[in-house]
């Protein structure tokens, strides 16, 4: 009787604690999972920028024409779309294979086998000191959902200059799943393609 009294008090224990780490454990967990999301990112955009601007000049060296071409633009913003698809996929089924010893690769692979992208102490979570404690794993499922917006802007710059931006905004829907519960979330992650400035004012067409 006793060492039931003993089980069940320590299980009311462990479960008030675990309660009492669910806040911070959110907020690790979403850190984390944005972390891992800006290096995916980073690694799987395309890196062919060219051409992506249009400029044309009248005899005087003046700017005629400045516009994106839409049709590169957004077969970039699809292939960038397609690379994350196609990463996140391998990396839930589990067959992601480092395709180098680089850090990322590694890291990437190691998430593929295990499921998890990382672990924190209850310690930590709790903000004791402690040399021994348990981890709590931090995984999560991708719920194949990635869209993608293009972000544009041609504006004056200076005196007789001109800035031209452009990005591309990808949005990302997963679950991160912690011992007991799931959390819902969506990142969004901006990719600067093309930042510019060209000697010229903008043409008239643009200011209305």
């Amino acid at each position: 009787m006793i060492t039931l009294c003993l089980f069940i008090g320590i299980v009311i224990l462990i479960s008030y604690l675990y309660i009492q780490c669910i806040p911070r454990l959110k907020e690790y967990g979403r850190f984390e999972i944005e972390r891992l999301n800006q290096l995916i990112v980073a690694h799987s955009s395309s890196d062919d920028f060219n051409d992506l601007l249009i400029i044309e000049r009248n005899a005087d060296n003046e700017i005629d024409l400045l516009e994106f071409d839409m049709a590169k633009v957004n077969q970039l913003a699809s292939q960038i779309v397609l690379n994350l698809e196609d990463t996140y996929a391998s990396i839930e089924e589990g067959n992601y294979l480092a395709k180098d010893d680089s850090y990322y690769e590694k890291r990437i692979e190691n998430i593929a086998q295990s499921g998890i992208v990382s672990k924190v102490t209850l310690s930590t979570l709790l903000n004791i000191p402690s040399f021994v404690s348990p981890s709590i794993a931090i995984c999560y499922k991708h719920l194949s959902t990635i869209s993608s917006s293009i972000n544009k802007s041609i504006e004056n710059y200076g005196i007789n200059h001109v800035m031209v931006e452009l990005s591309i905004e990808v949005n990302i829907n997963l679950t991160m799943t912690y011992p007991f519960f799931e959390q819902y979330d969506t990142h969004t992650i901006t990719i600067p393609i093309l930042l510019e400035i060209f000697q010229g004012q903008i043409p008239l067409v643009y200011n209305h």
